[in-house]
């Protein structure tokens, strides 16, 4: 996926979570994934295996998710 790329969807828990901005950088043998809400800017950031994207991402929309029901 490319960097910047706004998606929507369900968390794995089925929630929700709206439009998400991903940021993909990939550091060698592995990913970095920031997952950012447009409307508040609140990010989450998720490091996986560069092998597994979705899994990345999800965990990072997972954090988003987290940090945005706590607010």
């Amino acid at each position: 996926m490319p960097d910047g790329a706004a998606r929507s969807g369900k968390t794995a828990a089925g929630e929700a979570w709206g439009e998400v901005l991903f940021e993909h950088r990939r550091l060698g043998a592995w990913l970095r994934v920031a997952a950012v809400d447009p409307r508040t800017g609140e990010e989450a950031v998720a490091t996986g295996p560069a092998e597994a994207p979705a899994m990345v991402e999800r965990l990072a929309a997972a954090k988003l998710a987290r940090r945005l029901r706590r607010d």
